[in-house]
């Protein structure tokens, strides 16, 4: 139920040759000067000057003038010169990274590590630059928190930058799944195949739901949250066409789990237009502070609620017995633990009742 991304590094020099060294070194084995160069280049003597010392580049049409004043390719020149500015960019990044090693640690770095998304021996400013390729962005000031739909509780906050890393994770994960284009037709019959899966164990009903969700157009995601993120699940649209269900095992109950899929679902449905990535600082801080937002939540889990337990047959359940759930779990075609956390739920029976009729899920690799 996971995934990994395989970190790869290569070696960057923290030095810049300038071309105009070379070219410097050339003119004085032909007993040129700079004005000589000049002259036959047709430039200005302050503009060749500069090109020497590295304070002007060395154009296109400037190195095919070097070609044939010195006899040595303009590819030769052009590539020297990309060299030089590429290695001047990357030394002012690298006191970006420096600055910004304060930012990159408030996110999970112990923890991206171990899960091979950053690689094992960086620190210092190299693990902002990891850190930008995980996230996808080019420079610290261009991450933004991203904004979706997704179950959590009410009682506590979530550390955005854990939270923000499980999202990101997810997101990967999400677009290595291949799905056909998004047809709410299909996806919502799947839901009442997926109903059925809740009755089987999880190594038989995870990659059934996988490849359910994907042929309509929903990727589904199973991810361990890192250290003080708190989500049960989240929705975002990956693209026009495909939409990601991100799912952890908060609190492990698979009851707690089917809930927050079918929750996640009818965000999909039902609030498509909502339900994206957003740019700007939306923190998921404000997300309970937003009427809107709330009742999207609302109906999100009426929708789980109704689609488990259909709304016709809710009725029972403040006269059923524990004796009586499996039962009646069966004429719904779902998992008596399903039944039992409605009940829970309702306070129809204790937080501290039914619980051998719900299993505990674990991560499988």
């Amino acid at each position: 139920m996971g995934s990994s991304m395989k970190v790869e590094r290569s070696f960057e020099p923290t030095y810049a040759v300038p071309p105009g060294e070379t070219l410097s070194e050339l003119l004085e084995e032909r007993g040129m000067t700079q004005t000589d160069l000049a002259d036959r280049l047709g430039v200005s003597l302050k503009h060749a000057n500069q090109v020497v010392n590295g304070a002007a580049s060395i154009s296109a049409e400037l190195a095919l003038g070097l070609e044939k004043v010195l006899g040595v390719s303009s590819g030769f020149w052009l590539n020297r010169e990309s060299l030089f500015r590429a290695d001047l960019a990357r030394q002012g990044e690298a006191r970006e990274f420096e600055a910004a090693q304060e930012w990159a640690r408030e996110f999970p770095l112990k923890e991206l590590k171990q899960r091979g998304f950053l690689a094992q021996d960086a620190k210092g400013a190299d693990i902002v630059g990891e850190l930008l390729r995980f996230l996808g962005v080019a420079k610290p000031e261009l991450w933004t928190d991203p904004a979706v739909a997704y179950r959590k509780s009410r009682r506590f906050e979530s550390d955005r930058y854990a939270l923000a890393a499980w999202l990101r994770v997810g997101e990967l994960a999400g677009n290595e799944i291949e799905c056909e284009p998004y047809d709410a037709g299909r996806f919502l019959e799947i839901l009442g195949d997926a109903r059925s899966l809740t009755r089987l164990k999880p190594r038989s009903w995870h990659p059934k739901l996988v490849k359910l969700c994907a042929g309509a157009g929903v990727a589904v995601v199973i991810q361990p949250l890192f250290t003080g993120a708190r989500a049960n699940g989240a929705t975002c649209w990956l693209s026009s066409t495909k939409a990601l269900i991100q799912l952890s095992l908060r609190y492990k109950w698979e009851d707690v789990f089917w809930f927050s899929f079918f929750h996640e679902a009818g965000h999909v449905l039902r609030h498509r237009k909502r339900l994206k990535f957003l740019e700007g600082p939306r923190a998921e801080a404000a997300y309970g502070d937003d009427p809107e937002l709330l009742q999207l939540e609302e109906e999100a889990d009426q929708f789980a609620s109704d689609i488990l337990i259909p709304p016709d047959r809710a009725a029972e359940l403040r006269w059923l017995g524990l004796a009586d759930v499996r039962r009646f779990a069966a004429e719904l075609g779902v998992s008596p633990a399903i039944v039992v956390g409605r009940l829970q739920h309702d306070r129809v029976v204790g937080f501290n009742q039914g619980n051998d009729l719900r299993r505990r899920l674990e991560f499988v690799s």
